[in-house]
C-alpha cells in the first residue's frame, strides 16, 4: 500500500460540502487531498501543502474561481500546478474564461467518478513530465555552461601558448643584441676604449632594447585583454597588429603574409576588436601548421604564403584568410567547427576553430565558413559593416 508520503497531492477547492465529500470518496485511496471553501483560503492553503494539481470551483462566495486561477497563475511559485476546473455552468463563454484564466480541463457537475480519475490522471501525468523535461533542460543546460567555460579556459591557455612562443621570437634578436654588448663591455675595458661616450653609447642601445622588450610584453597583455564592450574599429588595424605581433613566429618558418588591401584603408564594424584578433591569430596560426605539416611530408617546395583580404560587400565586411598548407580533408570538413574536431592529429585540440566560430557568430553578429581553394585551405568572415563619418 502507498504511503501518505508518496502520494501526489489533490487541493480541492469548493463552497459546496457534498462536492468535497464525493471528491474525498473518489480520490483518497490515490491522493493525498487537502480542501479549501473559497479562493482566499485556497491561496493561503496552496503555499502549505504546495499541491501538484488543483481542482477549482468557479461559483463559490467571496473570490470567484476564475480570479482565484489568475492569481495562482501570476506567482511564479504557483504558476505551473495545472487548474482543473468543476462547475454546473454550462454556457460556452463561462467556459473559455475558464481556460483563459489558466485552467487546464474542465469537469461538468453533476461528475462521473470515472471521468473524474481520468482527467485528474492525466493531468498529473502531464505536469510530473513537465517537471521532468524542465528538470532535464536545466541539468543539460548547466552541463553545457560548464563545458563551455572548460572550453574558454581551455582557448585561453592555448592562446597563452601562442603569446609565448611568440615573445621568445620577439626577444630572441634583442636578447642576443644585449648579450653582444655586454661581452664587448669586458674587451673594450681591456683595449682602455671605455670612457664617457662609450658608457653612454651602451646604456642607450642597452635602454633602448629594454624599452623594446617593455612594449612587446605591454603588446601581448592588451592583445589577451577582453574587450568590454561593444565598440566601432578598423578591421584592417587587428589584422595589421597580428601579423606584427606574430611576424617574428612567421618569418622563422619562412612563411610570408600577404596584406590584400592598402594599409591606410579604413573599413569599420561593430563588436570586440580584442576577441577578433585572437580569431584572426588562431586562423593564422592554423595556417602556419598546415604549411609546415605540408613542408615536412615534402609536399611543398615554395615558401609558405598565407593571404589576407578585406572587402566591403553591400553591408558587410567581408575577410579572408588563404593559405598554400594543402586543405582540409573533405571527412572532416562539415564538423570542422564542432569542439574537439581537429585537423592536427594529437597536437590539436579542437577548441581553436570553434571558439572563433562561437565570437564571430555569436558575440559579432557575423558569419564565418571555410572552403579548399586551390592548393590550400580559405577561412571567410562576414561582419556588419559600419559607415564612418
Amino acid at each position: 500500500m502507498m504511503n501518505d508520503t508518496d502520494k501526489m497531492k489533490v487541493l480541492i477547492v469548493d463552497d459546496d460540502p457534498v462536492v468535497r465529500q464525493l471528491f474525498r470518496q473518489i480520490l483518497k485511496n490515490i491522493y493525498k487531498l487537502s480542501f479549501a471553501t473559497g479562493g482566499v483560503m485556497a491561496l493561503e492553503k496552496v503555499k502549505k501543502v504546495t499541491p501538484d494539481i488543483i481542482l477549482l470551483d468557479i461559483l463559490m462566495h467571496g473570490m470567484d474561481g476564475y480570479e482565484t486561477c489568475r492569481r495562482l497563475k501570476a506567482d511564479p511559485v504557483t504558476a505551473d500546478i495545472p487548474v482543473i476546473f468543476i462547475s454546473s455552468v454550462t454556457d460556452i463563454d463561462e467556459r473559455f474564461e475558464a481556460f483563459e484564466s489558466g485552467g487546464v480541463d474542465f469537469i461538468s457537475k453533476p461528475f462521473q467518478s470515472i471521468k473524474v480519475l481520468a482527467r485528474v490522471e492525466t493531468h498529473l501525468k502531464l505536469y510530473k513530465y513537465q517537471r521532468f523535461l524542465e528538470k532535464r533542460v536545466k541539468e543539460e543546460v548547466n552541463k553545457r555552461l560548464v563545458e563551455e567555460q572548460m572550453l574558454i579556459q581551455q582557448s585561453k591557455m592555448a592562446s597563452m601558448g601562442e603569446m609565448i612562443g611568440a615573445i621568445s621570437h620577439q626577444w630572441r634578436q634583442p636578447l642576443n643584441a644585449i648579450g653582444l654588448t655586454v661581452q664587448d663591455v669586458k674587451e673594450a675595458f681591456n683595449a682602455g676604449e671605455v670612457d664617457k661616450k662609450y658608457l653612454e653609447g651602451f646604456v642607450k642601445q642597452t635602454m633602448e632594447l629594454i624599452q623594446f622588450m617593455s612594449q612587446t610584453v605591454d603588446d601581448f597583455r592588451n592583445f589577451l585583454k577582453p574587450t568590454s564592450e561593444k565598440c566601432t574599429f578598423d578591421i584592417t588595424k587587428q589584422f595589421y597588429d597580428v601579423v606584427a605581433l606574430f611576424s617574428g613566429m612567421l618569418k622563422s618558418d619562412t612563411i610570408f603574409v600577404q596584406m590584400n588591401t592598402p594599409k591606410e584603408c579604413c573599413i569599420y564594424s561593430i563588436g570586440y576588436p580584442n576577441e577578433l584578433k585572437q580569431v584572426i591569430l588562431n586562423l593564422i596560426n592554423n595556417s602556419r601548421d598546415a604549411i609546415n605539416t605540408r613542408r615536412k611530408k615534402g609536399l611543398l617546395t615554395d615558401d609558405g604564403l598565407i593571404t589576407v583580404e578585406i572587402k566591403e560587400v553591400n553591408d558587410k565586411v567581408v575577410a579572408s584568410i588563404s593559405d598554400n598548407g594543402g586543405g582540409i580533408d573533405p571527412a572532416v570538413m562539415e564538423k570542422l567547427f564542432e569542439p574537439y574536431v581537429t585537423t592536427k592529429g594529437e597536437e590539436g585540440t579542437g577548441i581553436g576553430l570553434y571558439m572563433s566560430k562561437a565570437i564571430i557568430e555569436g558575440k559579432m553578429n557575423g558569419k564565418m565558413s571555410v572552403s579548399n581553394i586551390e592548393g590550400g585551405a580559405q577561412f571567410v568572415m562576414e561582419l556588419p559593416l559600419v559607415k564612418e563619418g
